[in-house]
């Protein structure tokens, strides 16, 4: 019996060693042309056991004011995927995410350390952006190509000095001599982190969420909130989907 134990014991042992040494690998990818949008974010663990693949087919621009919709499809481990429906992004939304943020960093100690901390674990496997431009005259083209190298190698530099890169970025801006307006960029980028990095980053937040005072509460509320969100979300989908039938 105790030999049975034994085994059990460590087979869970090993079971959950394998779990922290395993890395959480993200595959994003993002592409324009025009009006056609489209954006994919791949995220695999536990050594591929488990998949989630979150779809966006459509990026709308409507205007100033009510911003962009985005259409989501959620899929998992090659399921089905579901519709998780529109979102729109728009000043308000970006007031109330700016509000959030002001919330989490008066709930947590040194918030930006840990954030930055959390970062330097993470490893970029690879990045590839790639963008043409034209805009019908060719020394204004070559003028816009000038300042994208300048954007992405500022944007690029930024990221090496807060995450970890394994290979070199490859970065293309094309000129396009055309008398058309022309804009089209692809961004493919992977990334990964390990398991035991998740589980002590959670730890150190947890930390610094105690050291202040009512910082607990002020998480709970704002996740209460994400949750009620979320759920209202969903209900008014529902309703949709009723309609629809």
């Amino acid at each position: 019996m105790w030999i049975w134990l034994g085994g059990i014991g460590l087979f869970i042992a090993l079971l959950i060693a394998a779990v922290l040494i395993s890395n959480v690998h993200v595959h994003v990818i993002f592409r324009k042309h025009k009006s056609d949008d489209y954006a994919n974010i791949n995220v695999r663990l536990l050594y591929g056991f488990v998949r989630m693949n979150y779809e966006i087919p459509s990026i709308v621009f409507r205007n100033m004011k009510e911003g962009f919709l985005l259409k989501t499809e959620q899929s998992m481990n090659h399921s089905r995927g579901e519709v998780l429906g529109s979102e729109q992004v728009n000043k308000r939304k970006v007031k109330n995410w700016a509000k959030e943020v002001k919330v989490m960093l008066r709930a947590t100690e040194a918030l930006k350390v840990w954030v930055r901390q959390t970062l330097r674990r993470v490893y970029i496997t690879n990045l590839f952006w790639s963008t043409a431009v034209g805009v019908g005259d060719a020394a204004y083209t070559a003028m816009l190509t000038g300042w994208l190298w300048s954007i992405k190698s500022m944007i690029v530099g930024f990221l090496t000095y807060q995450m970890r890169f394994k290979t070199v970025p490859d970065l293309e801006v094309l000129p396009v001599w055309s008398d058309e307006m022309e804009f089209r960029t692809e961004l493919d980028f992977k990334l990964r982190i390990r398991m035991t990095t998740i589980l002590i980053a959670g730890i150190r937040l947890l930390t610094r969420v105690l050291q202040v005072e009512g910082g607990w509460r002020m998480w709970i509320k704002l996740l209460r909130e994400q949750r009620r969100k979320s759920k209202q979300k969903k209900k008014h989908r529902h309703i949709a989907e009723k309609e629809a039938r």
